[in-house]
This record gives structure tokens, C-alpha cells and sequence, in this order.
């Protein structure tokens, strides 16, 4: 069962890296909100049948709609979006980077929330994140203009909220009876909703561009982002606790950074990389002791 739940964690960090190169390729084809809106409906168009054709919708309690609806809030609208404003002013291998700080946050939720047991390891961990947090933000004094500071901390804003939303919501919806199918439905479809009412005015306004090349981008990312993903992260967090399979799916930021490489042309700097390592090595540190 741990084995299966590793190998599910680690195709929902690929299916995500996927997802963050198509982000930065989509907000460079038409307007970040409206991206934003159409990806979570798109996702719908491969959620919604695999939905049907699985058949176990089972939603428990309106409480757990409720914070399965609020998970979905901090993950795929609050976070998101401020995602999409690093990305936008920030190389995307710096912000992935520090968003993926998000396996940490997630282990340091579970144990305060979920009552998880808690690891020594995560301490020494916690430690490379924030030194390797602090090599990638810090620069001369003439660089750390507000500019340059705020897409950073906005990605490390990201993380903090996707950790959490993707570790407690979802495990304590799934552990008090909420099916995997059930809470990634609700997930999907209230992000479609909540990005729908953000975008309302701008589409009375005729405020938002939209593109043939975007709309293919949101389709695709949707289809890695909001379905493969979360299909594989659910049924991971399902089979094992949250702690065990939330450092792993730190992996998606080298499989981030060498898309980036490779699709985006990026040229990480040596002190970039160098934060990049430090934050990998405690994320494996916990993925391996923790």
C-alpha cells in the first residue's frame, strides 16, 4: 500500500510540473484571471465523466462538503492566484522552486492538525527549506526592490497554501468518509465556480482576452493539473498518511526546473541552484526519514 502510494504521489508531481510549464506558457497568451477561470472548467470535461463512470460518489456530511469547498478555496483560487503573479514576474524555475516548498508545509499540517505523528527529521528539514528559501530571494541591495521581492513571496505564499489545502481538507475529508471521487468533484467544480464569480465583472467589462492558443494551453494544463493530478494525489493520500506522501510530492519542483530548462529556455543562476538543492535535499530528508 506505501509503495503504491509513492508511486501515485510521484506521477501526481509530474502531472504538475506539466502544469506549472503550461501555466507560465498560458498567462503569456491571454489575461492571468481569465486563464484562470477556464482552466478549472476545462478540468471539468475530463473530471465530471470519470466521475460517472466511476460511481462512488459518496460526500458525507455537509460539514465536509463544506471544507472540501474551502480546501478547494486556498488551493486552486487564493494560491493560484498567487501562482500566476509570480510566474508573470518571476523566471518560473524560482518560483516553482519556492511553491514547492509545499511538501514541508503540508507535513508541519498534518501533524498540528491532523494529530499526525510528528518527526525530528522535519526540523532539520524545515531548516534547508528556509535557507534555501533565503538564497533564492536575497540579492544585492540595489535588487531587492519591492518588484523583485513581492512575485517571490507571493511563491512561497503559494506554497504555504497549497501544503496545507492539499494535505488537511483532503485527508480529513477522506478519512471521515468523503470517497476520493467525491471530494475531487467538489474540488474541481467549486474552483470552476469561485474563479466564474471573480471573473464575472471583468466579462461584463469585456476586460478579459481570450485566445485560441490559451484556450488549447488551459485545456491541457487543466487536463495534467485538475484530473491526472489530483486523481493520482487523492488516492495516494487514501492509501497512507498525509505526512508520508506530502514530502514526496516535492519532487515536482526538479521535474518543474528541468522542464523549464528544457521548454522555456530558463538558465538557472548558481545561487538559485544552489537554494534549489538545499530545499530538495530537505524535502528528500523527510520523504526518505520522516
Amino acid at each position: 500500500m506505501v509503495s503504491l502510494a509513492i508511486l501515485l504521489t510521484l506521477g501526481a508531481a509530474l502531472s504538475w510540473a506539466v502544469t506549472a510549464v503550461l501555466m507560465k506558457l498560458g498567462v503569456s497568451s491571454m489575461t492571468r484571471v481569465g486563464f484562470a477561470a477556464v482552466r478549472p472548467w476545462m478540468g471539468l470535461l475530463f473530471v465530471l465523466p470519470y466521475a460517472v463512470l466511476l460511481g462512488t460518489l459518496d460526500f458525507g456530511s455537509p460539514e465536509l462538503i463544506a471544507i472540501a469547498v474551502g480546501g478547494s478555496f486556498l488551493n486552486a483560487v487564493l494560491g493560484t492566484a498567487l501562482f500566476y503573479y509570480s510566474i508573470t514576474h518571476a523566471p518560473l524555475h524560482q518560483a516553482s522552486i519556492l511553491s514547492n516548498t509545499s511538501p514541508f508545509w503540508g507535513v508541519l499540517s498534518s501533524v498540528l492538525v491532523l494529530s499526525e505523528p510528528a518527526s525530528p527529521v522535519a526540523f532539520g528539514a524545515a531548516l534547508l527549506i528556509v535557507g534555501g528559501t533565503y538564497f533564492l530571494i536575497e540579492r544585492k541591495r540595489s535588487e531587492t526592490s519591492a518588484p523583485h521581492l513581492l512575485p517571490l513571496l507571493a511563491a512561497l505564499g503559494a506554497g504555504v497554501l497549497w501544503g496545507f489545502a492539499s494535505a488537511v481538507p483532503a485527508k480529513h475529508c477522506l478519512d471521515n468518509g468523503m470517497t476520493p471521487m467525491a471530494y475531487h468533484l467538489l474540488f474541481t467544480s467549486g474552483a470552476g465556480v469561485m474563479w466564474g464569480l471573480i471573473i464575472l465583472p471583468r466579462l461584463v467589462k469585456r476586460a478579459v482576452r481570450l485566445t485560441k492558443r490559451g484556450m488549447i494551453i488551459a485545456t491541457v494544463s487543466a487536463f495534467f493539473g485538475y484530473f491526472v493530478g489530483w486523481v493520482f494525489w487523492l488516492n495516494a493520500l487514501d492509501l497512507a498518511p498525509a505526512s508520508l506522501v506530502s514530502p514526496i510530492g516535492g519532487t515536482s519542483v526538479l521535474f518543474t526546473v528541468l522542464l523549464s530548462i528544457v521548454f522555456l529556455n530558463e538558465r538557472p543562476t548558481r545561487r538559485a541552484a544552489f537554494g534549489g538543492i538545499l530545499i530538495f535535499v530537505g524535502v528528500l530528508l523527510i520523504s526518505i526519514f520522516g
